[in-house]
């Protein structure tokens, strides 16, 4: 019980008021009438109390926000020339790191019986080959590529110089040209083709080796190529074993030259001779094959005449014996009875070259000094001297003191 204005009033309990049916009313007594809060409106105005108007205000207030909502945080300007941050390492030099250093390689290259991890990505960026065929494993035959020349050129690839062509010599030079082309390397490969055009690098007797190594491989181009730069070492070759066991075709080709530097057109002759007698009765059959490169023509008269008659010459006898070496031997005299007799470029000279169907075979590289062979033995014996003499110089090369007291 309360009073209110001298009067006692009894006032709902709790439960009573927050009833949620029907409207909840206290009924409070005033000296002029009685009144609710449901018509409170009327008696304290707009601003009076109302308890469900209030409840219903709490679950209609303004969402909380949120510190980036409300605009923090959010100004991206920073003047980067006031901070100092920790470097990141190149990725270049990341990558190639884990190249040089072998890391988790992805591609096995099998090669006989040995096997070489490596990146694909260092292949491809090289390699036609690995480019079209992106695999995780390969096997080439050793008779395409040796392990020395994929050694090799998988070190060119991840040489990062602009020198990583000194790995290249004139002893591997031709495997790694042969392995380029099957890799289908071409930066590579026309790098091995410049360095095998080089005369200064492949000339003379360096030009012999590589026609051989070439001849391994079975590499035509290279071996016509090194040919004409075979000139003042070709009667050292011509002295050596290695002319021997030329084969026919390869004789043809020397003994065809134009290039070979000699003395005289007889030093061919007998060039083939040695050759021919080497193995006569197996390359008797190619006698005729051999003399066909011999230039008659420009051969003195009379050493063409000896060469037929000559008896300390037996294997001259043998040689022009045979029908069709005696015909060349016979047309190569009229010619050079004609060139001696009335000169070249003369008109007779021409009429009668024209006249007998004889026409002027090409010189070759003369060395200047003409040289008088009296038989056979006298050309074989002037070989020996040159090659002792070879042999001597290069011994004095090797040992530059030697025979100094």
């Amino acid at each position: 019980m309360s009073r209110y204005d001298g009067k006692e009033i009894k006032i709902p309990s709790v439960e009573l008021l927050s009833k949620p049916s029907g409207l909840n009313k206290i009924i409070i007594p005033h000296r002029e009438q009685n009144f609710s809060t449901t018509d409170s409106a009327s008696l304290f105005g707009a601003d009076s109390i109302d308890i469900n108007k209030n409840k219903k205000d709490l679950n209609t207030r303004v969402p909380e926000l949120s510190l980036k909502k409300m605009g923090f945080g959010q100004d991206s300007t920073i003047d980067w020339s006031t901070l100092e941050l920790p470097v990141k390492t190149d990725l270049h030099k990341l990558i190639h790191y884990r190249i040089t250093n072998y890391l988790n390689p992805d591609i096995i290259i099998k090669i006989g019986n040995n096997e070489f991890k490596c990146h694909l990505l260092v292949l491809q960026c090289y390699s036609g080959l690995f480019n079209e065929q992106p695999v995780s494993r390969m096997e080439i035959p050793e008779n395409k590529i040796s392990k020395n020349a994929f050694m090799n050129i998988y070190a060119w690839m991840l040489n990062e110089d602009s020198d990583c062509y000194n790995l290249l010599n004139r002893d591997n030079i031709l495997e790694i040209f042969m392995a380029a082309r099957y890799l289908k390397v071409k930066e590579l490969e026309e790098q091995c083709w410049a360095f095998i055009d080089n005369e200064d690098l492949f000339s003379e007797d360096k030009a012999f080796m590589l026609y051989l190594d070439a001849r391994k491989h079975s590499n035509v181009t290279i071996m016509e190529l090194m040919v004409p730069r075979i000139q003042k070492f070709f009667l050292v070759l011509v002295s050596s074993k290695d002319f021997l066991e030329l084969a026919v075709e390869e004789i043809c080709l020397f003994l065809s030259s134009n290039y070979i530097c000699i003395n005289g057109e007889i030093e061919v002759f007998m060039c083939g001779v040695r050759w021919l007698m080497h193995d006569w009765d197996t390359r008797s059959q190619y006698l005729v094959s051999v003399m066909r490169c011999i230039r008659f023509g420009l051969i003195a008269p009379w050493q063409l005449v000896d060469i037929t008659r000559n008896p300390k010459s037996e294997e001259f006898l043998i040689i022009t014996k045979d029908p069709k070496v005696s015909k060349m031997i016979e047309d190569g005299l009229a010619f050079a009875i004609i060139k001696y007799r009335g000169g070249q470029g003369c008109g007779d000279y021409n009429n009668c070259t024209d006249a007998f169907g004889l026409p002027e075979p090409p010189g070759r590289n003369w060395t200047g000094t003409e040289k008088n062979y009296y038989c056979y033995q006298d050309f074989l014996d002037d070989l020996e001297s040159l090659k002792e003499m070879h042999k001597l110089e290069r011994k004095q090369l090797k040992c530059p003191n030697a025979g100094k007291s």
